[in-house]
């Protein structure tokens, strides 16, 4: 049944209108979710394949988007050197939204071939093009193998610092390229010098952007590490008592809960006192209230919340502010 469906589609888009094409190839996820054998969807991606090598741009863009729709059966593929050498011949075009869009589709398949070097000298080669939406293709494709491949992460780190550092740089650049650093959490020599660059944009460039990028991302590196967590809560809790800006804020609280509910254990006592000051001197009382709500109050103190006066300040404060409504 498989098999005559999927003759079926793809007659129809090889041979049939740019329109009826996409159709038959956006109709794929569905066939997965029916028919989720590895024998036929291998058998239906090699022919996706096809389409991507032959097709025009827009039939490129209906298998990237059926491919990343299609994520959890792409362990399913059975000959992913075949796969992968028939998609890849299209990073040689002289079309860059053709080479933009084959690097996406490299990137969503960095967790089948994450060690694959052709692929990772093509998305460096494309970090320096002159085609905005071709580097922009790269810096995903970059994210997702700096994820799935520790030879990619330290080999791209210094690249990646360049740039951010660059005054070439367009800001816009800059702020896609600084996620890519929470990746570099593979070893501890790596994710030092990730964290070294961080805490250097940070102080550097003060607009709220950049800072807020750089902050959230220091703390998802910090929170892979584990190491670097205390010292990413105290910085977290500086900017959120002494930076004016009330965006600032709440992404410092933001990344206090995600910290709180990954690592309630590396939360010192002095921690959880700042946190309370930090409630009290506030004069906003959405701020209150989600300082309130950091989690590791709960976990930690539940056994003895006697001994912790810092846990009826915040018990207090959340119920308070909950009480005057919505803030």
């Amino acid at each position: 049944m498989f098999s005559k469906h999927l003759d079926k589609y793809l007659e129809v888009g090889l041979s049939g209108k740019l329109g009826e094409q996409c159709e038959a190839v956006v109709r794929f996820p569905r066939l997965f979710q029916k028919y989720p054998f590895p024998i036929l969807i291998n058998s239906a991606f090699l022919k996706l394949a096809d389409v991507f090598r032959v097709g025009n741009n827009f039939l490129r863009l209906c298998v990237l988007k059926v491919t990343q729709q299609s994520e959890k059966h792409l362990e399913k593929i059975l000959n992913v050197d075949e796969f992968v050498k028939r998609i890849f011949s299209v990073i040689h075009s002289n079309d860059p939204v053709a080479r933009a869009i084959t690097l996406r589709m490299l990137g969503s398949l960095a967790s089948i071939i994450p060690e694959r070097k052709n692929a990772h000298h093509s998305i460096r080669q494309s970090l320096d093009s002159h085609d905005n939406v071709e580097v922009e293709a790269a810096v995903f494709a970059a994210a997702n193998f700096s994820a799935q491949s520790k030879d990619f992460a330290v080999g791209i780190c210094n690249k990646i610092s360049e740039m951010i550092q660059g005054l070439a740089t367009p800001v816009d650049l800059k702020l896609k390229l600084i996620p890519i650093l929470q990746h570099m959490h593979h070893d501890a020599i790596l994710a030092s010098s990730a964290r070294q660059l961080l805490q250097q944009l940070v102080t550097s460039y003060p607009s709220t952007k950049m800072v807020i990028v750089s902050l959230h991302t220091f703390t998802l590196l910090a929170a892979s590490s584990l190491v670097d967590t205390p010292k990413q809560i105290q910085l977290l809790l500086q900017y959120l008592k002494n930076d004016p800006r009330k965006a600032v804020k709440r992404l410092a609280i933001q990344d206090l809960k995600l910290l709180a509910n990954k690592t309630p254990h590396t939360w010192s006592r002095e921690n959880i006192q700042a946190l309370c000051e930090c409630a009290l001197q506030t004069p906003y009382d959405s701020l209150k209230l989600g300082i309130s709500k950091v989690s590791p109050m709960d976990g930690l103190f539940t056994e003895s919340p006697d001994r912790h006066p810092e846990w009826y300040v915040l018990s207090f404060l959340r119920t308070r502010v909950s009480e005057n409504g919505k803030p």
